[in-house]
């Protein structure tokens, strides 16, 4: 059976970016066809000319796009330079079946994570001090139904997934595309894309998948 996982990590990603704002909310974590890799996140705070400045300089990013601008909070999506990919431990995690549910970043890493086995859960963090990222285990504990959710989805997740259901885009043919229903829901393309996709995977894995991680 599984269980949650909450951890922090000491990681240089985005280190210097963070010390720049008040958080930062990674969405997605993925490799590019380019092979490059690259996270989806929110910053949040007031001064991001300040923060955009501590991007470009921030050793763990090779460049940066804005992709959504709120009131206090923007969506960004950034490519890592080889050093920086070289020290994540998000693929480490996907190879032991950990997935990850939470990650904000502040001064360290804080995450929390779906993970199938306490074997899993050691090797992952032998995985981390490999890459010299310190690992500080917070929590364990059983997942329940009022934490995860109807299907292991979050609010934003059973949102997308609503609203796009409603608007006919699973339909075939379209009866809506991704940028009117993005738009309706105030987000950008690549949020609510991001969302369905993830939405998509909890669902999959909480209704028909063998094991649930």
């Amino acid at each position: 059976m599984t269980f949650i996982v909450e951890f922090e990590l000491s990681t240089p990603i985005l280190r210097e970016a963070a010390a720049a704002t008040s958080k930062l909310y990674i969405e997605e974590v993925y490799r590019a066809e380019t092979g490059a890799t690259k996270l989806v996140f929110w910053a949040d705070g007031d001064e991001f000319e300040r923060f955009e400045g501590a991007l470009d300089a921030d050793r763990s990013v090779d460049e940066y796009s804005l992709l959504e601008e709120l009131a206090d909070e923007r969506l960004y999506s950034a490519a890592l330079t080889e050093w920086g990919a070289e020290r994540l431990t998000y693929p480490a995690a996907a190879s032991y079946d950990i997935a990850f549910l939470e990650i904000t970043v502040t001064g360290d890493t804080r995450i929390r994570a779906r993970v199938p086995s306490r074997d899993a859960l050691f090797a992952y963090r032998e995985s981390c001090r490999e890459r010299e990222v310190p690992f500080r285990l917070q929590r364990i504990y059983r997942e329940t139904a009022s934490e995860s959710g109807q299907y292991g989805l979050s609010d934003g997740q059973q949102e997308a997934l609503l609203a796009a259901l409603e608007a006919g885009y699973f339909d075939v043919p379209r009866e809506a595309t991704l940028s009117s229903i993005a738009e309706r829901l105030e987000i950008s393309d690549q949020a609510l894309s991001a969302r369905l996709r993830r939405g998509h995977a909890n669902l999959l894995r909480n209704t028909i998948a063998d094991d649930p991680t």
